[in-house]
C-alpha cells in the first residue's frame, strides 16, 4: 500500500499498519519534503500539543463539524495515550492541554521513526506525487521519479497551511482527479491584519479580553482570552479561534470588524464610575486611569485613537464616557488575514460527505482513504487538529488491516517486492520504466 505524505497522519497510518500486521506489510510513504514530520515538529511551538480535556462538536468546524468529533471519539485521548505508552512516549497535561512528557515534538516523531518497525526505511523523501488514477481494483500513482501500483492508498498530504513544512495543497488536486468535491479553502488559526488603532504604538501588548467578530454588522462569533497586539493587527488564541470566519467574510468582500471588550468582567456603568473616581478623587491622569484596566502602551494607543492629549485634555464626563466606551467596545477593522503561509491549519477541504465517518474510506473509490487536514475539518486551537490527524489515520489504517485479514490476502500483507516492467513506444525506440507494486 502507499501513503501520500509523511506528516502526522501518514506516520500514524504507517505505525498502525505495522503494529496490527506485526510488521508484515509492504508500505511506501511518498513525501515531497526532504525530511518527514516537519510540520509535526512545529506544532505546539515545538512541544506537540496533541489532545485536550475539553472536546465536543464545537471543537471542530467545517460544513459538517460533527464529522471531526465522531472521528476523535472513536480514537479518544485514552486510546491515543495507550498507543503512545506502548511505543515509549509518556504524556503530560498542562491546564488540560496534552503534550509528550518531554515537552518536545521530536519525541513524538522519534516514536514513529526510531523503532523496530523500520518505518523510516519506508519513506521516499523529495518525491512528488503528480497523478493518481484507478486501474481496476488498484491504483496507479505517478511521481516525478517513478510510477507505482497499489491496492490501497492513504491520502495524508495535509492542506495548504504552512507550506514551508510540506502542506502545499497538492493533495486536493489529486483527490479531485478521483471525483471528490473540495469545499472552499481559507487559512485558519491565523493572525488578522487590522486598522482603526495605532498598532505600532501598542505592538507587543498582551491583554485579556473578549473578541466579537462582526460580518456586515452581524455578530458571527465571540471568544475570550489573551489578545496579542502586533504591528500588523491582532494575534493570540482568541484571534486564532475566530480567524477562519473572518477569512471567509473577507473572501466574500463583506465588512469585517472586531469589537474588543477589554473590561469584560465589568458593566459599562461600572467602568465609567471607576474611571471618574480615579480622576476626581485619586487625581490620576488619563493614562494612569486607563492603565488600571490595560497596559500603558495600549492605553496610549486608545488616547491617540480618540485624539486625546494625555497632558492637556480635561477629564470631563464626555472624555471619561468616550474612554470607557473604548474599554468596553474597542472597534477595529479587519482588512486581511496573514495568508496560508502563516496559518496553522486549512479551513475547508475534501467534502466529508464523500468519506465514511467510521473508516475514512472514500465513498467514491473503494480502498482509497482520506485523512487529516485534507478533509473539510478544522479544529480549534489546542491540540484538536493534531488529534484529528492521528485519529483519522488510525481509523483508516485499522480498516485496511481488517480488510487484509478478512481476505487472508498474503500478497497484500507481505513484502513481495515484485517489479513490473512497463514499455512505452517512443520515436527514439523503446523506453523502459520500473513500476513497483505495493
Amino acid at each position: 500500500m502507499i501513503i501520500c505524505g509523511a506528516g502526522a497522519a501518514g506516520l500514524m497510518a504507517a505505525l498502525v499498519l505495522k503494529r496490527k500486521t506485526h510488521n508484515n506489510v509492504s508500505i511506501l510513504i511518498l513525501e515531497h519534503k526532504d525530511k518527514p514530520g516537519k510540520k509535526l515538529l512545529a506544532t505546539g511551538n515545538g512541544r506537540c500539543n496533541f489532545a485536550n480535556d475539553c472536546i465536543d462538536e464545537k471543537s471542530f468546524r467545517g460544513e459538517h463539524p460533527e464529522f471531526g468529533y465522531n472521528v476523535v471519539e472513536k480514537f479518544d485521548k485514552k486510546a491515543m495515550f495507550d498507543l503512545f505508552y506502548d511505543e515509549g512516549v509518556l504524556t503530560t497535561s498542562i491546564n488540560g492541554y496534552y503534550y509528550p512528557r518531554s515537552l518536545q515534538a521530536q519525541t513524538v516523531l522519534n516514536m514513529f521513526l526510531k523503532n523496530d518497525k523500520n518505518i523510516d526505511k519506508c519513506i521516499h523523501c523529495n518525491e512528488n506525487v503528480t497523478d493518481i488514477s484507478k486501474k481496476g481494483s488498484s491504483f496507479r500513482i505517478k511521481t516525478d521519479k517513478g510510477e507505482y501500483e497499489a491496492a490501497y492508498v492513504v491520502m495524508a498530504c495535509g492542506g495548504k497551511a504552512f507550506s514551508v513544512h510540506g502542506s502545499d495543497g497538492s493533495g486536493y488536486d489529486l483527490c479531485m482527479k478521483l471525483g471528490h468535491h473540495i469545499t472552499r479553502l481559507r487559512p485558519s488559526l491565523i493572525g488578522l491584519k487590522c486598522n482603526g488603532l495605532d498598532f505600532k504604538t501598542c505592538q507587543g501588548v498582551r491583554a485579556k479580553g473578549r473578541l466579537t467578530l462582526k460580518c456586515n454588522n452581524k455578530k458571527v462569533i465571540s471568544e475570550y482570552g489573551e489578545i496579542q497586539f502586533a504591528e500588523y493587527g491582532l494575534s493570540g488564541i482568541p484571534v486564532f479561534q475566530i480567524s477562519r470566519y473572518a477569512s471567509f467574510c473577507l473572501a466574500d468582500k463583506h465588512k469585517t470588524e472586531i469589537v474588543i471588550d477589554l473590561a469584560s468582567e465589568y458593566e459599562y456603568e461600572q467602568v465609567e464610575h471607576i474611571m471618574w473616581n480615579l480622576v476626581h478623587k485619586k487625581k490620576k491622569k488619563l493614562p494612569e486611569v486607563l492603565n488600571a484596566f490595560v497596559p500603558v502602551k495600549l492605553a496610549m494607543a486608545i488616547l491617540k485613537k480618540e485624539n486625546i492629549n494625555p497632558d492637556t485634555a480635561k477629564a470631563d464626563r464626555n472624555i471619561i464616557q468616550t474612554l470607557a466606551g473604548n474599554l468596553k467596545a474597542l472597534n477595529v477593522n479587519v482588512i486581511a488575514d496573514m495568508g496560508f503561509e502563516k496559518a496553522q491549519v486549512t479551513a475547508g477541504g475534501v467534502d466529508t460527505n464523500d468519506v465514511k465517518n467510521d473508516t475514512l474510506e472514500s465513498k467514491i473509490n473503494s480502498n482509497f482513504y482520506i485523512t487529516g487536514e485534507l478533509l473539510d475539518v478544522d479544529g480549534n486551537c489546542g491540540g484538536y487538529n493534531l488529534h484529528f490527524a492521528f485519529a483519522s489515520a488510525f481509523l483508516a489504517a485499522s480498516d485496511i488491516c481488517r480488510k487484509v485479514t478478512s481476505k487472508n490476502d498474503n500478497k497484500s500483507g507481505q513484502n513481495t517486492d515484485r517489479k513490473y516492467k512497463n514499455t512505452k513506444q517512443t520515436g527514439k525506440g523503446i523506453q523502459r520504466r520500473n513500476r513497483s507494486h505495493y
